[in-house]
């Protein structure tokens, strides 16, 4: 990734919609910003690799990012997406600890780098951040308990039709006729849910055929919606 600085006013603004450094003023933000470096990323390069001993935080001003974590048999499973405001690294940050995920570009990147040190700097000049992160860590605790229930208490089909269902409100098509844009391989799909692409390909058609989707190349339509929400066939 190539790297440069950048002003702090002009990084200010941009962190300003980071929900870490909700609640701080334009110049606390200046105070931040002028501590971090700038860089750039093309749609699929690596940024960090799981079992890394790099501690350092980052902060997507724009694109999007996909992070996977490693099965030990090899199987990547797709674990999180993080858009623009986002942020991610903070645990190794945190705790010195090795990466314990997979971070690439989803499209082209630029971030804001912050390195260890200055992070937890940061945390004990402005109290306000360490709220903001530990809220932010709850939300995210809640999301993953959600998704092991879902893996537990579902099968195949049902956490298939769910994702559709996350998919389709995310853009704001969550209703009848409503055009799913850019989804997901059944094989990335597969990863989410916690299965394999053979099984993951096999519910679709199963909604296919049933005619509550119509699943095309990187589009799904929704063809009947009170049947996807009553989550059966």
């Amino acid at each position: 990734m190539s790297e440069e600085k950048v002003p702090g006013s002009e990084l200010s603004q941009a962190l300003q919609n980071c929900s870490l450094f909700s609640g701080l003023r334009e110049d606390q933000l200046q105070q931040i910003a002028v501590q971090t470096d700038r860089l750039h990323a093309s749609r699929g390069q690596l940024v960090i690799v799981h079992g890394d001993p790099t501690t350092d935080m980052y902060f997507l001003l724009s694109g999007s990012v996909i992070g996977q974590i490693i099965a030990e048999n090899g199987r990547e499973i797709l674990f999180t997406e993080i858009a623009q405001n986002g942020y991610f690294g903070e645990l190794a940050a945190l705790d010195s600890r090795a990466r314990s995920i997979t971070i690439s570009a989803g499209a082209d990147c630029v971030f804001a780098k912050l390195s260890k040190e200055r992070f937890l700097k940061i945390l004990h000049e402005f109290p306000e951040v360490g709220v903001n992160l530990a809220r932010d860590l709850v939300g995210q605790l809640r999301n993953m308990n959600e998704r092991v229930f879902g893996l537990i208490a579902h099968d195949v089909e049902t956490r298939v039709r769910v994702r559709v269902m996350q998919l389709a409100q995310a853009q704001e098509q969550l209703v009848e006729g409503g055009i799913i844009r850019n989804t997901p391989t059944h094989e990335a799909m597969a990863g989410y849910v916690g299965s394999n692409r053979e099984a993951v390909s096999r519910a679709i058609a199963k909604l296919n055929k049933a005619g509550v989707i119509e699943s095309e190349r990187k589009k799904i339509v929704i063809r009947d919606l009170r049947q996807l929400l009553a989550m059966e066939c």
